[in-house]
């Protein structure tokens, strides 16, 4: 047997074998093995990053800045810059509008607010931001009350005869009422009273002896006042309304000391101490007529007076009207009393500063006093104090924000 001396070929690695292509294909036979593709590299820039995991790369990512975590000092400090700058835009935002009310193309609503507000406690302040003192005297010149008081003519009221019992042949022959009738019992009758600008109620006191002046206590001093209701109670009264001034610096007031003159049960309880915007007297004397005037305490004894108040101005006087220029004083809360030519008192409280009843000027309550019958008529403390009780209750709602107030004085009715 021979030996087969042909060498056997070492099969060539795949990485040196050659590639095959147009010039080669032909040299080799179609088993020959081809050349793979070398390997790209990624460009610069491109590819997925190499992920870092090192130790030096997990101290850098560990030691990178953290949010500082939120105090409460820091919420705080937040919230009260947030709110700061809510009520800077609020503040500018008013004062802006408030120019526009008061110094645009309306001259008489400027006026109008002007006023208004003069007579209130805590925002009289305003008109001021935007007049100075030459333009405050001009609006009020422009919007008043002639405040002259001719002398009553006491002749004009006469005094009528008792009412009727309810349900007898009298009380059932009489005129028929009108429909804004709400109450009418034991001689008082009270009336919703409506206008453009307001809502109130008139009470008729068929009797003017029944009605006298009622205080928180004899004495005046620095203690606090009653509220209406409790002087009311003091006198077992069935009805009242508030009455004359009284101290309120700022607003502020506890309703203990009146300002002008007090005079209750034919007793000087309190002399002066008025403004002179509110030293016009109003009071009954003996007979029962009210008597409406500037006069001292000896003076109003003098004509017999038995209970008084003081305020004003006076709006109706032997039956002529007081002169009012413009707006008078704006619309507010309102309080007022007056007699009829059958000697009936007529009680007038007119809400305000609401939604649903802004208030009455001067010259509103002029008009319902005339339309009652009014010969004589007064306006009485307003604003927060105007108040009227009946049996128990107050008919308006008041000033809502402040409620009912503590007060020297007021008109009772036994």
């Amino acid at each position: 047997m021979t030996q087969d001396k042909t060498k056997k070929k070492k099969p060539v690695p795949a990485e040196e074998a050659p590639r095959a292509g147009r010039h080669s294909a032909g040299k080799h036979s179609a088993g020959a093995v081809k050349r793979a593709d070398p390997v790209k590299k990624p460009k610069k820039g491109v590819g997925p990053k190499k992920a870092v995991s090192t130790k030096k790369g997990r101290k850098r990512r560990k030691g990178a800045a953290k949010k500082p975590a939120l105090t409460l000092r820091t919420i705080l400090k937040r919230v009260g810059l947030s709110v700061l700058t809510l009520l800077i835009l609020v503040l500018v935002g008013a004062l802006g509008a408030g120019r526009v009310a008061f110094k645009g193309p309306s001259q008489s609503l400027g006026d109008l607010l002007t006023v208004s507000m003069l007579e209130t406690s805590a925002l009289k302040f305003v008109p001021r931001i935007y007049y100075n003192d030459a333009e405050m005297d001009a609006i009020i010149a422009r919007n008043s009350v002639d405040s002259s008081v001719s002398e009553t003519d006491t002749s004009m009221i006469v005094i009528a005869g008792p009412t009727p019992e309810p349900g007898s042949e009298a009380a059932l022959s009489a005129t028929p009422k009108p429909s804004n009738l709400l109450y009418s019992e034991d001689g008082i009758e009270i009336f919703d009273v409506e206008g453009a600008t307001y809502n109130g109620w008139m009470m008729v006191v068929q009797d003017p002896s029944r009605v006298v002046t009622g205080v928180c206590r004899e004495n005046f001093n620095s203690k606090p006042g009653l509220e209406l209701y409790e002087i009311a109670e003091r006198y077992g009264a069935v009805a009242a309304i508030n009455g004359g001034g009284f101290s309120d610096s700022g607003g502020v007031g506890n309703g203990g000391m009146p300002t002008g003159l007090v005079i209750a049960g034919g007793e000087v309880l309190n002399k002066s101490g008025g403004s002179s915007d509110h030293n016009v007297v109003v009071g009954f004397n003996q007979d029962n007529v009210m008597i409406i005037g500037e006069m001292t305490s000896k003076q109003a004894l003098d004509k017999g007076i038995r209970d008084a108040l003081a305020f004003g101005p006076a709006l109706v006087v032997n039956g002529e009207a007081a002169r009012v220029k413009g707006s008078s004083s704006g619309l507010n809360p309102r309080t007022a009393i007056g007699q009829r030519a059958d000697g009936a008192v007529l009680m007038l409280v007119i809400d305000g500063r609401q939604a649903s009843s802004l208030g009455a000027t001067y010259a509103d309550l002029i008009s319902v006093m005339l339309e009652y019958g009014a010969v004589n008529a007064i306006n009485l403390d307003g604003g927060s104090s105007s108040l009227m009780y009946y049996r128990g209750e107050y008919l308006n709602k008041g000033v809502i924000l402040t409620g009912s107030r503590k007060m020297p004085t007021g008109f009772v009715v036994k």
